[in-house]
């Protein structure tokens, strides 16, 4: 009698439900791990974007103001700063809003934080406070400021200081990139434009 031979069929096991979950779950894992650095890395980008153009326009604002200052009339030039409203002060500020600097509101350059030197002094190495308008003038031992004509030469010089807006947490606890205090957090930025007094007609 024949004996029928039985096919032989080999069926590959079965993943198991562990067995099919585990590509998924590992990709969770490292997302998890790199999301943080991902983060940090956008949130950098980001404050240091709104560093640049806080500082761009610090620096706007400083050069304008500073041109304004240079054609002023004020005779002495350092009697601008006793003016009502005091000058190149509230200039400073007009321009400030003007041109929307970042972080910056109505009336935070004001006397409390306008400060002026001796004719012919040097600023100094740092700013006075992280927010406020510093204005000297030059000229030669003799000389009148503003000048009668162009064979003599008289200088202003401002240096303006802002506060740039921390929005990246934790960046004010890296040594020397912000500060805290009960205003908020803060990075420190400052500009110097130094202009030719023009002569008076």
């Amino acid at each position: 009698m024949p004996v029928r031979s039985k096919g032989v069929h080999k069926h590959s096991p079965r993943p198991s439900r562990r067995a099919a979950r585990t590509p998924r779950g590992q990709a969770l894992v490292e997302f998890a791990l790199i999301l943080p650095i991902l983060l940090l890395l956008v949130g950098g980008i980001i404050q240091y974007g709104v560093i640049f153009a806080t500082k761009h326009s610090l620096i706007q604002v400083g050069r304008d103001a500073g041109r304004w200052a240079a054609t002023q009339e004020f005779n002495p030039c350092s009697s601008a700063a006793l003016a009502a409203p005091a000058q190149p002060l509230t200039e400073a500020d007009a321009i400030a809003q003007q041109s929307r600097l970042m972080g910056y509101s109505a009336g935070d350059w004001n006397a409390g934080t306008f400060t002026t030197y001796a004719d012919n002094a040097a600023l100094p190495a740092t700013p006075p406070s992280t927010e406020g308008v510093e204005v000297v003038w030059s000229y030669g031992n003799g000389q009148p400021c503003p000048t009668i004509n162009s064979t003599t030469a008289a200088y202003v010089t401002i240096r303006l200081s802002h506060r740039a807006p921390v929005l990246l947490p934790g960046i004010q606890f890296l040594p020397a990139l912000g500060t805290c205090d009960p205003s908020g957090c803060y990075l420190a930025i400052s500009t110097t434009a130094r202009f030719r007094m023009e002569a008076r007609p």
